[in-house]
């Protein structure tokens, strides 16, 4: 099953700022793109966006924010089903890395309608710190009910936890909606992002050493939910659950360090340094393979640009088909 769900970004007022607390509480590293918008990475996969807050934003003085993407075929369409069937447009631009839409449920809740193949963060539960997850937050199911329906044919599953699975025209579980009261998820209406992490405690831990406020922890049919807040009020969930995979990669109670000792690069760069030098180009093979095949095990590769498999597999595959092809070469010319 492939997830709608394909990208989350932070709208945030300093970039620094932001980029140095989720670098500390998650272990993020950060390029910076196109526009000034920096794309987060974790374990060699991308995870997360950070830009600064539009000016239209800043003058009505919404606050700092977490959006979800979900991804479609033709967003001007989708756009236009949306406002008959009651909600609101925002923003609708073409950029850098496709079209997009921001729309506003009838309850007010948030989200980005994504034209493109650029975007694919999905879901990556088994990287701690990762993006996991994202579920709608709403008072009244009924206010948005037929909203999500006619938009994209989803339907809502009720539990026993006033949460509801949500289901795509396949009927297929692809996410969840949450009905809780002001007291619990503020005036808002929103989707929340989760971040998956090994330890729910040790994670708001490092929140709170970060500058960020904690909220405090809550049972989840996952497992256990932290809700916090960044140290610019931007707020998002920390989610520890035994349905995941095992977490590995980066842990929450103990983040990278900016000096960690890259081995695998320098080891690398060692290598090219020796062929060039001795002139054993049949080398040039065996490196162009350690490049290309954790990517095609990775299901994602980099020239100039990302490409994952997912959303280009035809350029994915040329890419590395090409650095096969001249592997074999070094080889054939070298013998």
């Amino acid at each position: 099953m492939e997830t709608p769900f394909v990208w989350t970004d932070l709208s945030t007022f300093d970039v620094g700022k932001a980029t140095a607390f989720y670098r500390q509480v998650l272990g993020w590293e950060f390029e910076q793109g196109a526009g000034g918008y920096y794309n987060a990475h974790l374990a060699n996969a991308p995870c997360a966006g950070v830009y600064e807050m539009p000016a239209f934003f800043q003058e009505i003085r919404m606050p700092s924010f977490w959006m979800t993407y979900i991804s479609v075929d033709d967003v001007k369409a989708v756009t236009a089903r949306a406002q008959k069937l009651g909600g609101k447009l925002e923003i609708e631009e073409n950029n850098t890395k496709g079209r997009i839409a921001l729309i506003r449920d009838p309850a007010g809740a948030g989200f980005t309608c994504y034209q493109g193949n650029t975007l694919a963060a999905g879901h990556r539960p088994e990287i701690a710190g990762h993006w996991c997850y994202s579920e709608l937050f709403v008072s009244d199911l009924a206010l948005v009910q037929d909203f999500y329906a006619g938009l994209f044919g989803w339907t809502f599953q009720p539990q026993a936890d006033d949460r509801y699975l949500i289901h795509n025209a396949d009927g297929e579980n692809i996410g969840a909606a949450q009905v809780a009261s002001g007291e619990a998820k503020g005036r808002k209406e929103f989707w929340a992002v989760y971040f998956s992490v090994p330890n729910v405690d040790a994670a708001l831990a490092k929140v709170s050493e970060a500058g960020g406020r904690i909220e405090g922890t809550y049972p989840h049919a996952l497992g256990t939910q932290g809700l916090a807040y960044d140290d610019q009020g931007a707020a998002f969930f920390l989610l520890q659950s035994d349905s995941f995979p095992a977490v590995n990669s980066f842990t929450a109670s103990s983040p990278p360090t900016t000096g960690n000792f890259k081995w695998k690069a320098l080891a690398g760069l060692t290598g090219v340094y020796l062929v060039v030098l001795l002139e054993q180009h049949w080398a040039w093979g065996i490196i162009f393979l350690l490049w290309i095949l954790p990517d095609i095990k990775r299901g994602e590769t980099y020239f100039f640009q990302a490409i994952n498999h997912r959303n280009n597999p035809i350029l994915f595959w040329a890419i590395a088909v090409t650095w096969i092809a001249l592997s074999v070469l070094m080889f054939f010319y070298s013998s």
